[in-house]
């Protein structure tokens, strides 16, 4: 079998690899689908530090299972699956509460668990860690159930009134992802900035607003679409320190914003601004298993909708290219997709 490892800054090599062994406890998935993350994106440059050498990245996957451990109940081979990456201790407050995202323990796969991620023909996870898809969904498709998962959390902390006007940093993945997941749950007063007209247009079409991040004047836009001055809630999903002030700029007094995006190391805001507006600002981080369940489901319902944000796919042979393509900016991509099992070519 094939794997794709992570060498060091800009190095992939792809390398012939032993089946791996799986536990009692373990599945074996034959690799089907795993999608690009932008956090892969930086990890691969070295620019987040979140990668080390020697490791297989993908943490966004689906695949089909071909074995499972001795004490396997709920899942049995053929079945189709998204995987939930992370993996608690399963014992700590957080774990119990059903928290396993912010576990201090946790380990997520393709970041931090071992070495071994989705980007090759075959990978182990803890049963806990499968979701099941039924046999019609595109494993393509089912891996969005961890960005959705990463949205439907977000929308979760900041709880929005339903009539609350909403905006958006960022029309990636995230943030598309956001668009769904708000335009499904009824918002109307949604609004979305980017500088990629593409996206933009990709946005308006899932039910936002488009705002050009630099040649429109947002705050001028939003009152005159809503009669307020200001969005009250505001989700960041890029994550650097200028759009973090931006998500600022546009939020009213007594809003809320999530910071989604985590690329930055760290960033200022004006404190008497931030306490005198009375601005409640909360950091958002994965998704908890019932919030990634919700998003499997979801993907399942919206597979039309969904197909339109991947942007092309990419063999494992490919993925090396196609990564270069993506940190140098030479290939704007909503979601690449890699699929091991198939001959597909470079979008």
């Amino acid at each position: 079998m094939k794997i794709l490892k992570y060498q060091g800054p800009w190095q992939f090599t792809l390398e012939d690899a032993s089946m791996p062994a799986y536990g009692d406890s373990e599945i074996l998935v034959r690799s089907e689908a795993i999608g690009i993350c932008g956090s892969d994106v930086h990890g691969y440059t070295g620019e987040s530090g979140r990668r080390k050498p020697g490791m297989v990245m993908g943490h966004e996957a689906a695949g089909t299972v071909v074995a499972s451990g001795a004490n396997v109940r709920g899942i049995k081979p053929g079945d189709n699956v998204a995987i939930f990456p992370t993996l608690g201790c399963g014992t700590c407050e957080y774990c119990k509460a059903g928290l396993e995202h912010i576990c201090p323990s946790k380990r997520i796969m393709g970041v931090n668990a071992g070495t071994w991620g989705a980007m090759g023909d075959y990978f182990v996870c803890n049963e806990r860690q499968a979701f099941p898809l039924n046999e019609h969904t595109d494993p393509a498709i089912g891996l969005f159930a961890e960005p959705l998962g990463v949205a439907l959390h977000a929308v979760n902390l900041m709880k929005p009134r339903q009539e609350a006007v909403l905006a958006i940093i960022g029309a990636g993945t995230i943030g598309l992802a956001l668009t769904i997941v708000l335009a499904s749950q009824g918002y109307k007063h949604l609004f979305i900035l980017d500088k990629i007209e593409a996206k933009l247009e990709l946005a308006r079409e899932l039910g936002a607003h488009p705002i050009h991040a630099e040649n429109d004047d947002a705050l001028q836009i939003i009152a005159r679409e809503t009669n307020r001055s200001r969005p009250f809630g505001v989700f960041e999903a890029v994550g650097a320190a200028a759009t973090v002030r931006r998500a600022y700029d546009l939020c009213d007094f007594g809003g809320t914003i999530v910071l989604i995006g985590n690329l930055a190391k760290e960033f200022t805001l004006p404190l008497q601004g931030v306490t005198s507006n009375e601005l409640t600002i909360r950091g958002s981080y994965g998704f908890t298993r019932a919030e990634f369940g919700q998003g499997a489901e979801l993907a399942e319902r919206n597979q039309e909708v969904l197909s339109r944000l991947i942007t092309g796919s990419c063999s494992l042979e490919d993925t090396p290219k196609v990564m270069e393509q993506l940190a140098r900016g030479e290939l704007q991509a909503t979601k690449m997709v890699i699929r091991p099992q198939h001959a597909v070519a470079v979008a």
